[in-house]
């Protein structure tokens, strides 16, 4: 008899929150990673993530998130830690640009409340801000924040039982399956099961490589300054919502308020490729002085750097998921990337895989995000 039921490979965003779901079916599951997560080493640290619910990239996405919401509801009352807080959400550039359209868009197909606002409406409500007279902003009052070290790490802690097993710091470097059994090897041992979930983000090209997949790693930088100007308040919950801003050049950065640590902002768009063994996670002048002069031309303040972070975006070709069984193994599903959005659905995803690997009915439709359209 194989060792596991089931094996996780992958702790970060998806595979924390599928070791959770999965730790409540009684299968035997072990759960591996090559670091000890929650870690600064792939793409789910730096202290804070954007949730929001009119999902302008894709309404597709609506359903996932609507779930993932009362999902992040119930892991706080489980670990009883506070994982979300909503701040409200403003999604800006010009009228016609697609994060303002799509936001909108999705908004009325899945009929929800969402308000379009004027250059002179933006900085009445929020004073921080410093549109130009073209720019319109959509808000939406359920967008807010996620704490992602917190949410793996209360993850990690409510899978802990008699039927889960964690093996970290050990890396796999082999994979062989065949119709009946599983079996990974690691640096340290090896181990059988009947099935398996591979969600390790940047590193997932190294396990399926024999698939041949598109995958584009990108180097990411996040950045916290503090702010000089007399009005920190503005800046502050409730005054300030999380954002993502379109600029007229058609690059997109984001941002939160200020927790206390300082004012966070980056870049959302794809950076230099990457390898994640050998990352660049010195952060240069240039890069900081850039994210300076974005603080200084869109917000009512000058800044000084006071730190940054590297992580990696792991990017499809449409930007959208990979959530599918091999094509050659269905007892192997693939569950990554994210393309640089999808910590806010690891609650759901979690759960999604956790049925999937179980054999339960889906409740969600997961043909925008199987392999075959890679081909």
């Amino acid at each position: 008899m194989p060792d596991f039921d089931i094996i996780v490979i992958g702790a970060g965003a998806f595979g924390s929150s599928t070791a959770y779901h999965l730790s409540k079916t009684g299968k035997k599951v072990l759960v591996l990673d090559r670091f000890h997560p929650p870690h600064d080493k792939g793409s789910s640290h730096g202290q804070t993530r954007v949730i929001r619910e009119a999902y302008f990239e894709n309404p597709i996405y609506v359903p996932l998130l609507q779930r993932a919401y009362q999902l992040w509801t119930n892991i706080e009352i489980a670990s009883g830690k506070e994982l979300l807080i909503k701040t409200g959400g403003l999604m800006l550039g010009k009228r016609d640009s697609h994060v303002v359209t799509g936001t909108l868009e999705s908004a009325r197909i899945n009929n929800l409340t969402c308000e379009l606002l004027t250059s002179t409406e933006i900085k009445n409500k929020f004073p921080a801000f410093h549109p130009a007279k073209e720019t319109y902003g959509v808000y939406e009052k359920n967008a807010g924040i996620l704490f992602p070290e917190r949410c793996i790490d209360a993850y990690l802690s409510l899978a802990q039982g008699e039927t889960t097993t964690f093996r970290f710091e050990e890396v796999v470097s082999e994979i062989k399956h065949d119709s009946t059994e599983i079996k990974v090897v690691t640096d340290k041992a090896t181990y059988t099961s009947h099935k398996l979930i591979i969600s390790t983000g940047a590193w997932i090209k190294e396990l399926i490589a024999d698939l041949t997949i598109p995958l584009q790693v990108s180097r990411q930088v996040l950045f916290w300054f503090k702010l000089n100007t007399e009005h920190v308040s503005n800046f502050s919950i409730p005054s300030f919502p999380i954002y993502i801003w379109n600029t007229d050049t058609n690059e997109h950065f984001y941002g939160f308020p200020d927790l206390g640590n300082g004012f966070k902002i980056a870049l959302h768009d794809k950076g230099e490729n990457a390898d994640p063994n050998k990352l660049n996670r010195e952060v240069t002048n240039d890069e900081i002085n850039t994210m300076k002069s974005l603080i200084k031309l869109y917000f009512n303040a000058d800044s000084t750097y006071i730190n940054s972070s590297v992580c990696m975006y792991t990017n499809t070709p449409d930007d959208d998921f990979i959530i599918d069984y091999h094509p050659s193994n269905s007892n192997i599903i693939i569950a990554s990337p994210c393309s640089g959005h999808g910590f806010k659905f690891s609650s759901v995803i979690g759960e999604i895989i956790s049925d999937m690997a179980t054999g339960k009915p889906l409740e969600f439709d997961l043909s925008p995000f199987r392999l075959s359209r890679f081909k």
